[in-house]
Order: structure tokens, then sequence, then C-alpha cells
């Protein structure tokens, strides 16, 4: 479709895990654009022109640095996709850097719980965290999320899990735990993103 929009350029300002973060988003919107565009039919050798053609300055700057070996071509998008993958150490068997951004993973500002949760739960996916996926999802909440006095009620849960997490989550907060200070426990503002705020009648 000649009316398909091409990914922006890529933009890896920032550390590690965020230039890695950008890389992925921007392939995956690179995909999107070749499926919608019809290349993907195109032969690999013109879907590597268009990565490069497309990837902007900073992205062709690092395209410049790669080495290919006798199997290897700077004309195969797969070949490419794999190089950058390599330079920003999004391959799945990297997962020391998968694990890396799971447990850095900070409920963001103004971020819905339950947004914040899929989010973990996605970041997981590929960590190799097998039986104990649940137990640090569990644990990523209680150590990421934004709201202190949340955090109170979870630590002081006995034997929390994480259906457990996810009950005291959805749970509104008692009206005495709601008017305590700022001060205390943390900024009053996000508890209503989190949970119905609490009315005094």
């Amino acid at each position: 479709m000649e009316h398909a929009r091409p990914p922006a350029e890529l933009n890896i300002d920032g550390s590690p895990a965020a230039r890695a973060d950008a890389w992925t988003k921007w392939w995956k919107q690179f995909e999107i654009f070749l499926k919608a565009s019809g290349t993907i039919k195109e032969p690999l050798d013109v879907q590597a022109s268009l990565l490069v053609n497309l990837i902007g300055p900073e992205g062709y700057e690092i395209f410049s640095t790669f080495t290919y070996g006798k199997e290897e071509s700077a004309e195969d998008v797969k070949c490419l996709k794999s190089k950058f993958d390599t330079h920003f150490g999004t391959k799945k068997t990297n997962v020391t850097m998968l694990r890396f951004k799971f447990f850095t993973r900070n409920q963001c500002e103004g971020e819905p719980i339950g947004k914040y949760v899929t989010a973990l739960r996605l970041l997981s996916q590929d960590c190799k965290f097998e039986h104990l996926t649940d137990d640090l999802i569990k644990d990523r909440i209680v150590c990421g999320i934004s709201n202190n006095v949340v955090r109170d009620r979870l630590l002081r849960t006995d034997d929390l899990n994480l259906t457990k997490t996810m009950i005291s989550l959805r749970h509104p907060l008692r009206p005495q735990i709601a008017t305590n200070s700022d001060e205390t426990y943390g900024p009053a503002a996000t508890v209503p993103l989190l949970f119905k705020s609490v009315r005094k009648p």
C-alpha cells in the first residue's frame, strides 16, 4: 500500500536498556511497515536497503561498524536484524539483559496498576524464571509500585502471593489509610490513579 507509514528514525538516547528497548520497538514498527506496504514480498536485499534508508543517522552509524563473515551479508535483512540485536543486546539468549529490564521496571508516574502488572508479565516471558515467575512478578510489584500506602499494605499481608496481591490492588483503600499524610506515604495524587478515591461521608 502506497499510504503505509514508515517508522520514525531510530532514537537511541539513554541507558543501554533504553537503547535496546528503542531498537526493539523500531524493528516491530519496521516489520509492520514491510507488511502494510507489501515490501515483505520483496527480496531480502531490497528489505535490507529499506532498513538502512529508514533507520536514520544514528542507526546508520551503527550499521557502518558491522563486519560480516563468509555466510553473512549487508544485503540480507535477516542478517542486519541479527547484527542490530547483538549490538543492542536484545537477543533472547541474553537473559541477563532481559532480567535487568524486568528487575528495574518500576511503575511510571500516572501509569494504571493494571498496565504496570501487564508490562511485568510481558517482560518476564523470556527471562526463564520458570516456576518462580508469579513470585517474582509479585515481588517486583511490591518493590516497584509508586504508592507507599499500597506497598505497606502488601508487606503486611501474610503469605503474600500474586493472587493475593492482585486482590489487594483491586480493593479500595480504607479511609484511615487514605487520610494519612503525604510525608509518610508519598504523593497522595498517585492514589486515585490506582484505586477509586475514598470520599468522606
